[in-house]
Formats: structure tokens, sequence, C-alpha cells
């Protein structure tokens, strides 16, 4: 009994690290909402470093990560007749004084998520892995794109996620 409240106190702590990340991502990418790929983002920095333990021994790294989120806006508008190569996109970093939480579809997903798997996964606990395993199990959005536009296979990604959960320790 007291293990179980020691792991949901522990969890709230990480989704009280994980949200405000997110949301911090997504406005230094000048959106006001944060999406999957900002929630991955966010993981990445968690103390735990287990989402930055999966991301190292799959050759990838969280600069990587953002160039090709990057990337998925900028073949969005050359699609549409724009070059960006004459342009310098970079999105203003944005500021809300928005006091609830809301965020995309995609990061919605992962919340609704990440509270299934906690419903299940009752011993171990909330970890910046869990999301990668999340997201990287999403077939479409920018974080799908990206993953793919890193060269990284979802099969591989998930193995190594499931060890490096399998492996935690406490």
């Amino acid at each position: 009994m007291f293990k179980r409240m020691k792991l949901r106190f522990r969890d709230i702590r990480t989704i009280g690290k994980l949200i405000p990340g997110a949301d911090e991502e997504a406005h230094m990418m000048g959106e006001e909402e944060p999406g999957a790929e900002h929630f991955l983002l966010s993981a990445l920095k968690l103390p735990d470093g287990t989402a930055q333990k999966v991301f190292e021994r799959v050759g990838a790294s969280p600069e990587q990560f953002k160039v090709a989120i990057k990337k998925q806006y900028s073949d969005a508008l050359n699609a549409i007749g724009i070059d960006t190569n004459i342009m310098e996109y970079d999105p203003e970093p944005i500021t809300t004084s928005r006091v609830l939480h809301n965020a995309q579809p995609s990061g919605q997903a992962v919340m609704k998520a990440l509270y299934a798997l906690k419903s299940h996964d009752k011993d171990r606990p909330l970890l910046g892995a869990h999301v990668v395993d999340i997201v990287a199990r999403m077939e479409h959005g920018v974080a799908a794109r990206a993953f793919k536009a890193m060269g990284l296979d979802q099969n591989i990604i998930l193995s190594v996620v499931k060890d490096e959960l399998d492996s935690f320790q406490c």
C-alpha cells in the first residue's frame, strides 16, 4: 500500500514536470498548444533519464529530433510553393497567460495513453521511456514523420524502450 502511494506521488511529480516542459517546448517553437512531439522533447529532459538513454541507444539526439520536426514544417511550406530556402523560418517563441492546460489532439492522445498505461502498470513509476513508447507507436503526425525523417525504425525504438523499462531500477 505504501509503495503504491509513493509511486503515485512520484508519477504526479513526473507529470508535473512533463506538462510544463511540453508547454515550454511548444512555445519555443512558436506554438500555443503542445503536440506529441513536444511531450517527447519534454520527456527527454525528465530526471529519470530513460528517454534520453533510449535516444542514445538508437543513435538519436533531442537536437536531431527538433531539426526533423522543423523539416516537417518546411516541407509543408515547400509543398504549397513557399521556398523556405530564401526565408529564415524560426518562429518567435510565444508567451501565454493561459491558466488551464490544453494540448493538440496528439498531445491529448499522449496524456490519455499515459493514464491508461498507469491503470495497468501500477508497480513501476511513470518514466520518460513510457512517453517515448507512446509517441513511437503513433503512426501519423509530426512526431511519426520526424522519426521517419531521422531514419529511425519504430520496431527498434520499441525494442530499446522495452529493454530500458525492464532494466530500470527504482
